[in-house]
């Protein structure tokens, strides 16, 4: 079992991180990790987050339903630069896979709409669901940045506010991401349509609020493949 172990991240979340010195208790789903999954002992060391820019390094001295143990590290990581994927509903469960992986290429925030094709239908029961996948991802990519998951909002609601920043609609009529270099620095917004993809006016709509056309693939992709592929565009580019 120990091999296996010691492939697992060894990564917790804590809502609160206290100072150097001073101790920890984690809640149980993450001592459950810690003592199920990663099989961690006492003495040995592991790396705790808050979701908010926060890192801690935990020395363990208590394995069980509770794992504790003492502060002997602390940082706070600034954050240069957010990715705001606004995105329409992908059939079925997709979602959930749509979720699990923007959290672990570090999407900031991720916008569920519901447009003139397409409504989150799922949303409501699926969210718990979503909140511990997101929440697996954070340990699994070892950040320090927890993926903010939004209730589903109406296209124009939604649209009525838009952020500074670089506005981008994924559409294959678009000039290619590759020559497109994604903002090093500050807040980039990407929206994805639904399934059946969002109607002209609502593309049109996009448009007249600043939005440039992005194209991720020669093909036409998923929902949930655009919205990761223009993820992974983000991802990619120099930042923190």
């Amino acid at each position: 079992m120990r091999p296996r172990a010691e492939a697992a991240p060894r990564s917790v979340f804590a809502e609160v991180l206290p100072g150097p010195g001073e101790r920890l208790g984690l809640a149980e789903d993450e001592s459950h990790y810690l003592a199920r999954v990663v099989r961690a002992r006492v003495g040995e060391s592991v790396t705790v987050t808050d979701g908010r820019g926060g890192r801690a390094e935990l020395e363990l001295s208590a394995i069980g339903r509770v794992c504790e143990g003492r502060v002997t590290r602390l940082e706070h990581l600034a954050r240069t630069r957010t990715l705001t994927l606004a995105c329409g509903a992908p059939e079925g469960d997709r979602g959930d896979w749509l979720i699990e992986k923007a959290a672990e290429l570090g999407v900031s925030v991720l916008q569920p709409l519901d447009t003139e094709r397409g409504r989150w239908e799922r949303a409501a029961a699926r969210e718990a669901r979503w909140a511990r996948l997101a929440r697996a991802a954070l340990r699994q990519s070892r950040a320090c940045w927890a993926l903010e998951l939004r209730t589903p909002e109406p296209f124009a609601v939604w649209l009525g506010r838009m952020p500074a920043g670089p506005l981008w609609l994924a559409d294959p009529a678009g000039a290619p991401a590759g020559a497109a270099p994604a903002a090093a620095q500050g807040q980039t917004t990407v929206a994805v349509g639904p399934a059946s993809g969002f109607s002209d006016a609502e593309r049109k709509a996009l448009q007249d609020n600043g939005f440039q056309f992005l194209s991720l693939a020669p093909s036409r992709l998923r929902t949930e493949t655009a919205a990761l592929a223009a993820a992974a565009w983000w991802a990619a580019a120099p930042g923190e």
